[in-house]
């Protein structure tokens, strides 16, 4: 079987188990890489492995009996994006850096949640709100290094879509408050939240909920699920929000570098 309809179709069954990310940013690359799959028994995957030279894509397993790479294979690993159901296998002493991020899924109801009173959605203008985006994003995070290029070049994403890139808006004020940016993949089909936030002297006013609804409600219909990622231990509790949102699951992946 292609490698790509076969990683698909184990996406679909499990997509946050599966990989790390949204599915398209795997198969994007699924031609310059090695996937292993194992079943130790019956027709559902016991471990799955994607590498590109020494870095690891994506590895799972359940069964260590079933392990789709050596114990060699795994200690020359320089880069890796390890289930934590398969972290055990990888040296602590390896990896200057070890990284959680959680992965939810919403395949749910969606909850009918309006811009709080004050507050409306905007369209995203691609010809004159990247310089916004940059800023509200900045403003938003720190140490980001995105910038007007990054920005653009999201757009050439093959699962970029407009209508879901939508702005809050401070009524009275004009002033763009936060910001929420989706990609949909048909061939899944998959929605993936990519980026959702909120300026610091709005937040706790039920803004990033709104966002969050508001991305679902566009998708409703197209897609089989929509996914999400991000760092568990972030200050802010992303987490949180996705799960009062109806996201779910309880898997979480590792990002592990020998390189800070």
């Amino acid at each position: 079987m292609n490698q790509l309809i076969l990683l698909r179709e184990i996406y679909t069954a499990h997509p946050c188990r599966t990989l790390p990310n949204a599915f398209w940013k795997t198969a994007a690359n699924i031609r310059k890489s090695s996937l292993v799959v194992t079943r130790s028994s019956g027709e559902d995957p016991s471990a799955l492995a994607i590498w590109e030279g020494e870095r690891l894509m994506a590895f799972w397993c359940s069964d260590p009996a079933a392990l789709p790479l050596k114990q060699a294979e795994i200690e020359a690993v320089s880069f890796a994006l390890v289930h934590e159901t398969a972290l055990p296998l990888f040296a602590r002493d390896n990896f200057a850096v070890r990284r959680p991020y959680f992965r939810l899924v919403h395949a749910g109801g969606i909850e009918n949640t309006l811009c709080p009173p004050g507050f409306a959605f905007e369209r995203f203008n691609p010809e004159v709100d990247i310089d916004a985006v940059v800023r509200l994003i900045r403003a938003s995070y720190d140490n980001t290094r995105v910038n007007p290029e990054i920005v653009k070049a999201w757009m050439d994403h093959p699962v970029y879509d407009p209508d879901l890139w939508l702005w809050v808006i401070d009524v009275d004020s004009g002033e763009k408050a936060g910001l929420g940016i989706a990609e949909r993949d048909p061939q899944v089909p998959e929605a993936s939240l990519e980026w959702i936030q909120v300026l610091p002297t709005f937040r706790g006013r039920g803004l990033g909920k709104a966002i969050v609804t508001e991305l679902l409600r566009r998708v409703s219909g197209s897609v089989k699920f929509t996914t999400v990622a991000g760092e568990l231990e972030n200050v802010h509790q992303p987490e949180r929000l996705y799960r009062q949102c109806g996201f779910t699951g309880e898997d979480v992946w590792w990002l592990l570098s020998d390189k800070v």
